[in-house]
């Protein structure tokens, strides 16, 4: 559990994982939670409400869970994936072990072919899934699997903890605080109701009733699931395919109290293309060939990068050296070309390889203040061949910026990955998520070291998570209200939690005597 990013943010008590630094710590933490839990006294504290941006702008609101609370979910994390692992279906790929976002897009191998000719998809998205669970339709759900009355209220006592957003106090009654651990979980087992739905309507149909039901013109189709996003395809008309969608639709309406995301619920055919889990789909077709399925990273999911590099790259950032300015731009660079080696973005990630180029160059040219002739001389080097890339002597090797487009491209099989609590050595682990960028961006400066970003996690659990100035909620940055350069200390007092146009208007902000 503290080998989680998320340890180094406090709940509404303020611990992070650097209180439970030594053993003696850790031990204690156990032992008073155990006996708790065996004297049935335990009482989860309320989470700490936060929010993270959304790409739309939106904030997603977090619950962010004491470290005693998270212990005790991992504990019902272990209890509960065994038995539901077994029950959830094929077609269910999100939080689940042994299982990724690219198991999905293999699946559309099967279905986007000359074969089947699914041609109409309806991409969907659940409106708020993790906020609109509905407590008394779940705890029926779990109850058909746990025997143990004593699971069961632990659960619903997490369940109903409540939130607190600053000094004010929030009954959930509603929902399953995204961020708490066995969140996930939960909302697998109530989605898998509209799993168990589309099969038995439709999945579970023999050879014969799918003919009867093609000759019909009725279509069949197949559901591919990642958690509160899905895809439906059909091979039926595109009046077929709407009339699906409206019975989805009524279905979590009635059963699970649930709305489809209108603005992100949309009927295209396979040829136009459609976007799910971040990636663009197509079916192409040239000539008498066989159609082929194309995956592109879509532009929304190139966003998040080009921001990480403009951030990397920008003008406060100038005091890192520029060895180690190259090495965090390649551990990025290197994450997110894996990430993305199953599609195809051949010509993608040429483009960014010349934009995040111009980037580094800019940010060379501006930090030593020389010209772009001098940089040329000074960083521009022989690497491969006849290829001329930017880099700086480490050692008695080159350290160059990474290439995405070198990295090979290859298939991703479609694959039906065994159940791992099946088996003999099976352990319960806890699943970071598909992410095409390092577990940490190294940014520069202060961003770098654990203590401060720790501090600055504990400054706003105290002060709240907005600017002391203006009051902005976005783009925080921790300030040193007397530099260390000028006598100043990591200490709490001498913290300041500033937005970054805030930041910039601070004397101390944009100060370069020590680069020259």
């Amino acid at each position: 559990m503290l080998a989680n990013t998320g340890a180094r943010t406090p709940g509404i008590d303020g611990l992070t994982k650097s209180h439970l630094a030594s053993e003696e710590a850790k031990s204690t933490l156990l032992q008073e939670s155990g006996q708790e839990l065996c004297e049935r006294s335990f009482r989860p504290s309320p989470v700490r409400r936060s929010s993270l941006p959304k790409s739309t702008g939106q904030p997603r609101p977090l619950g962010l869970s004491t470290l005693t609370d998270r212990v005790v979910q991992l504990v019902l994390k272990m209890v509960l994936e065994p038995i539901w692992e077994s029950d959830l279906l094929h077609c269910s790929h999100g939080f689940r072990p042994g299982r990724r976002t690219m198991d999905c897009l293999a699946l559309l191998d099967s279905y986007i072919n000359e074969r089947h000719k699914d041609c109409w998809v309806i991409a969907g998205d659940i409106h708020a899934a993790f906020d609109s669970i509905h407590q008394t339709t779940l705890q029926p759900l779990l109850a058909q699997r746990i025997a143990d009355p004593r699971c069961l209220d632990g659960i619903a006592r997490f369940l109903n903890a409540g939130m607190r957003q600053g000094e004010l106090f929030i009954r959930t009654e509603i929902g399953t605080p995204q961020g708490a651990m066995c969140s996930p979980g939960l909302a697998n087992i109530y989605l898998h109701q509209l799993d168990l739905y589309w099969w038995t309507h439709y999945g579970s149909l023999d050879r014969k009733v799918k003919e009867r039901r093609r000759q019909a013109y009725q279509g069949n189709g197949a559901l591919i699931s990642y958690a509160d996003d899905g895809l439906v395809l059909t091979n039926g008309s595109k009046q077929e395919a709407y009339r699906r969608r409206e019975e989805l639709q009524a279905f979590l309406a009635e059963a699970l109290q649930l709305q489809l995301a209108v603005e992100k619920t949309h009927v295209t055919h396979v040829n136009d293309g459609f976007h799910v889990l971040g990636f663009h789909v197509r079916r192409y077709v040239h000539g008498h060939d066989r159609p082929q399925r194309l995956v592109t990273p879509s532009d929304k999911a190139q966003q998040p990068l080009k921001t990480t590099m403009r951030d990397m790259t920008a003008r406060r950032r100038f005091r890192e050296t520029p060895l180690r300015k190259l090495s965090a731009l390649n551990a990025v660079l290197r994450g997110w070309s894996t990430y993305d080696r199953y599609s195809n973005a051949t010509a993608i990630v040429k483009d960014l390889d010349c934009w995040v180029n111009q980037r580094l160059f800019r940010w060379l040219q501006q930090r030593h203040r020389i010209t772009a002739h001098r940089i040329m001389t000074l960083y521009k080097h022989r690497e491969q061949g006849p290829r001329d890339n930017l880099g700086i002597q480490h050692g008695d090797a080159m350290l160059f910026l990474d290439r995405m487009s070198d990295q090979a491209r290859t298939t991703y099989r479609s694959r039906k990955p065994q159940n791992p609590y099946l088996s003999k050595d099976w352990e319960t682990q806890i699943e970071s998520g598909d992410s095409p960028f390092p577990e940490h961006v190294g940014l520069g400066n202060a961003e770098n070291n654990e203590v401060w970003r720790e501090m600055k996690a504990q400054v706003q659990a105290e002060r709240g998570a907005r600017c002391e100035r203006c009051g902005t909620t976005v783009h925080l940055d921790l300030h040193h209200r007397q530099a260390r350069r000028y006598g100043g200390h990591d200490t709490i007092d001498n913290a300041e939690l500033l937005c970054r146009p805030c930041h910039v208007q601070t004397p101390t902000s944009g100060d370069h005597r020590r680069l020259q």
